[in-house]
């Protein structure tokens, strides 16, 4: 088409200059040690708990303390190269340390959501063959339950308070298991993560074992990660994301907003999306670790005035979230321009940022939230806003080396400005899904990432996701997105959040419902119904609508309509 390509005229310098033969790291492992050389003793990982206390770890320790990890799982666990290693844990030292030991280990990760209910921690477990468990204390009792129905050896315990000074550590160590007992006891053998790395430090350094040899022969083509999604359809599935996948997509969307890091005096990154989904790990904890920022881990976005120490204890200059993450801060009374005064970039993903939320943070903190889109199965990012250059409505053009089209239900590409799939294909399109050929033949098409998303590119190569394709609605025929109605919704005074979805309709076949939290307790359908008359045509406005308390939610905060659906539906 003519004007093919034609956003890489908004790139910035660094993301015209971008080339896969500039990543100077070939594997996952060498990431660590080259920023241990580089930034040494600057706060490299913190967790930072919602009472305030605060453990943190520098470049250097990190560097040591991963391959102590690798060392216990190689020389201790009995690991092999190539082996899975499952990590189940909330966003903390402990999960940075296990990560990167099991990538120095020359073994594969597959990050599993704790929230998970045993059945779902089995299926992933026995799917991904894993042998080793390592899992937050807080859910051991789920360790219990499926042990004897997977093939896991070794289980190792992390603690959100590891890494906390001693007299700090016990007190809450009392606290969360005698006082709370939020801390269930398990029966099946482990091991801690404080006396695996004692271990390893102890095998390391007696000059035995030489780390490096453990992925003697990998490439940065070895898979890395193992990271299960629902992907485009179906049961949950395992995408396998090499090391190049990943450093890749981190090293893309880091040259879009290069001109936003400060490698010289570091910056300082709030990591509260989770660490076990794909955004967080390879767009915000990899670049990170690249440019010698410091990452302040909250295990919990849940109640949002857990974020508050973090702001009010660092000086944060970097902060993602999701639409609803940003909804929810802009209704607490802590989150001023004065505790937020650091901030100067600030990202969205995971789910369609809505227009009005934008809006207001940026009438809060002058900073516009730039939102970028992507899925597991392309390492993280496919579409970056630039910075200069962010509209909102639109998940911005695609990040350097990456080509998004829209394709037609014909498989053709469709003229700029017309709704279709979006397709994607480059270095960082996962290798496929695990023992799963059939589900990867219909994901990748003739070299072409399918995503299940609806969107539209504009004339200078921005992209606008309008759906998912299970979530659009057919009212008499016509295609209704739920987005484009829930942006309408939420700039009503009073409505926090709201989910739409389609429910079944006599005489439309499908028609529009509302779930809405609100604070106003005088707002009522009625009113609700009569704003919508003003944006929407008669077939995209709601005709059911239903007050709610909350809204069910994905770990990352995504709105789950189906599980609303399945509660309309009974």
């Amino acid at each position: 088409m003519d004007n093919e390509n034609s956003w890489v005229s908004r790139y910035p310098e660094a993301a015209k200059r971008f080339d896969l033969s500039s990543i100077d790291v070939g594997h996952l492992a060498e990431l660590l040690s080259g920023a241990a050389q580089d930034y040494g003793s600057r706060p490299a990982v913190s967790t930072q708990l919602a009472d305030g206390a605060c453990a943190t770890v520098d470049f250097e320790e990190l560097d040591r303390l991963t391959s102590d990890f690798a060392v216990y799982l190689r020389d201790i666990a009995a690991a092999q190269q190539g082996d899975v290693v499952a990590l189940m844990s909330p966003n903390c030292i402990d999960f940075v340390v296990a990560a990167f030991g099991i990538f120095k280990a020359g073994c594969i990760c597959t990050n599993i959501n704790p929230m998970y209910t045993a059945r779902e921690v089995e299926h992933q477990l026995r799917d991904s063959g894993a042998g080793i468990l390592v899992i937050v204390d807080l859910f051991g009792d789920k360790v219990d339950a499926v042990i004897d129905r997977v093939a896991v050896r070794q289980v190792v315990t992390v603690s959100l308070l590891d890494f906390l000074p001693a007299p700090k550590k016990v007190i809450r160590q009392f606290v969360l298991k005698r006082v709370r007992k939020a801390v269930p006891k398990m029966r099946a053998d482990h091991v801690t993560m404080v006396a695996a790395l004692k271990q390893g430090a102890a095998r390391r350094t007696d000059g035995s074992v030489d780390v490096d040899a453990y992925r003697s022969g990998q490439s940065r083509d070895d898979t890395a990660l193992c990271q299960y999604t629902g992907g485009t359809t179906g049961r949950s599935k395992g995408a396998e994301l090499s090391h190049l996948n990943i450093l890749a997509n981190a090293a893309m969307a880091s040259s879009m907003v290069e001109e936003m890091r400060d490698t010289e005096k570091g910056d300082c990154a709030v990591v509260v999306l989770p660490l076990y989904h794909i955004t967080a790990f390879v767009l915000i904890l990899i670049p990170s670790l690249m440019s010698g920022a410091h990452s302040v881990m909250v295990p919990s976005p849940r109640p949002p005035g857990n974020l508050r120490p973090a702001f009010e204890n660092h000086p944060v200059t970097h902060f993602a979230g999701i639409n609803t993450l940003y909804a929810a801060l802009l209704n607490e009374p802590w989150c001023t321009p004065e505790v937020l005064r650091h901030l100067k970039f600030c990202s969205s993903g995971g789910a369609a940022q809505l227009v009005d939320i934008a809006r207001r943070w940026q009438d809060l903190t002058g900073l516009p939230i730039h939102q970028g889109y992507g899925l597991t199965e392309c390492s993280g990012v496919l579409t970056l806003s630039p910075v200069g250059d962010n509209r909102l409505g639109f998940a911005g053009i695609p990040v350097p080396g990456t080509d998004v089209k829209i394709f037609g239900p014909d498989g053709a590409e469709m003229p700029r400005g017309e709704p279709g799939e979006v397709v994607a294909r480059g270095p960082t399109v996962m290798k496929g899904y695990l023992n799963n050929p059939e589900a990867t033949a219909e994901t990748i098409r003739a070299g072409w990432l399918h995503t299940g998303d609806i969107g539209i590119m504009d004339d200078d190569g921005f992209v606008q996701i309008v759906d998912r394709k299970k979530d659009m609605i057919l009212v008499s025929g016509f295609n209704v997105y739920p987005n484009e109605i829930e942006e309408v919704i939420v700039e009503l005074q009073g409505v926090v959040e709201v989910g739409v979805v389609g429910v079944p309709d006599e005489k439309t076949g499908e028609a529009v419902k509302a779930f809405v939290v609100s604070t106003d307790p005088g707002l009522t359908a009625d009113r609700l119904k009569a704003h919508c008359r003003d944006s929407l045509t008669n077939y995209k406005r709601p005709k059911h609508v239903e007050f709610v308390a909350e809204l069910p939610k994905s770990p990352v905060g995504k709105v789950l309509r189906r599980e609303l659906r399945e509660r309309y539906l009974g």
